[in-house]
């Protein structure tokens, strides 16, 4: 790959110095962090991002969404001496600053990483919101009117929220009086295009930090991190044929969830709801809602299950999480092997 003119990205286009409206410093370090981890800007703002490395190892920070980060990050470990400069990324040594110039010029939220081997698996990555400009206020001539790409927000919303389909006031514009306006576009009102997205693909969605947070591994950052954790080839077998089952079940739960908050929002939308039918109707969407939820969690046991305590305490440590088990697994309490997990529900 090499240096490319400017093109329109999902995330932006590369800036001019003289555009330059604001500065804004990233430190990287060798616990595959970048502080800070997050921040905002605003459709069509030039920023200068000053990325330094307090470490003793090659760091980057690559621009992306967060499909396109996943796929750039996944071809990098299959081709880990591969170079790769575009005027979104910036790799720089021990000790040392580099920047990238760039313009935000379309609405949404999106993400940059580490993309080196081993860093972006470890949990080298941040989140990046751009706030959608006013209505009749200019912007540059090279985003699209009208346009908000949110890409990946379900990644920065599980930081934040349990449940992105309940935090109406997180997506499209909004400002201190009118939290959700441009949300009556939506096809299902309590639900944005991501929260939709995520359901159908059978994505986490933050329903398992419960688990993962608490020393539950989960099958899809297990199998990422299978050379790390020395899986064996019963182990990689297993967890592959746990992941496609959950992938199947939690994409069918959240069909299942859309619909009924399909069917929620048309019955007002149709003025055609009272007090038992609203109740029957919420109800049947909690208890989607719980059953989908359970499903990831479930998960995150039966593949705790696979795994030896060693390993375990490794996934820990890899995703950042600590090097100090926060609980004591007993293996002989978690009979997840023999569970039939599509049948928990």
């Amino acid at each position: 790959m090499h240096a490319a003119a400017a093109e329109q990205k999902d995330w932006g286009i590369a800036g001019d110095a003289k555009q330059v409206r604001r500065t804004i410093t990233l430190t990287m370090s060798d616990t595959m962090r970048f502080t800070p981890g997050r921040f905002e800007v605003r459709q069509g703002d030039t920023v200068r991002l000053r990325v330094r490395n307090a470490g003793k190892m090659q760091h980057e920070l690559v621009l992306g969404t967060a499909d396109e980060l996943a796929a750039h990050a996944a071809l990098m470990r299959k081709h880990p001496g591969m170079e790769h400069d575009e005027p979104y990324m910036v790799h720089v040594a021990p000790g040392k600053t580099g920047e990238i110039l760039w313009t935000f010029n379309r609405a949404g939220e999106f993400e940059f990483a580490c993309l080196i081997d081993g860093h972006y698996q470890a949990g080298m990555k941040g989140s990046i919101r751009v706030i959608a400009a006013k209505a009749g206020k200019d912007t540059p001539a090279t985003a699209p009117a009208a346009a908000t790409h949110q890409h990946g927000m379900h990644q920065t919303m599980q930081a934040s929220q349990p449940h992105g389909n309940m935090s109406g006031g997180m997506h499209g514009p909004s400002s201190a009086g009118q939290p959700y306006a441009g949300e009556q576009q939506r096809e299902i009102k309590a639900l944005s295009g991501q929260d939709i997205q995520a359901y159908e693909n059978g994505q986490g969605h933050g329903f398992a930090k419960a688990a993962e947070l608490n020393g539950y591994p989960g099958p899809m950052h297990t199998l990422e991190l299978a050379k790390e954790l020395k899986l064996s080839e019963a182990q990689r077998t297993q967890s592959q044929a746990l992941l496609a089952q959950h992938k199947a079940e939690a994409r069918r739960l959240g069909a299942e969830l859309i619909a009924a908050e399909r069917a929620l929002d048309q019955a007002f939308a149709s003025r055609n709801i009272n007090a038992e039918s609203l109740n029957q109707l919420t109800r049947t969407a909690g208890e989607k809602l719980a059953q989908l939820r359970a499903e990831h969690l479930q998960t995150h046991l039966a593949q705790t299950a696979l795994l030896t305590p060693e390993q375990i305490e490794r996934y820990q440590t890899l995703r950042g999480y600590g090097s100090t088990m926060p609980m004591q697994h007993d293996m002989k309490q978690h009979p997840m092997m023999e569970m039939n997990h599509g049948q928990h529900h």
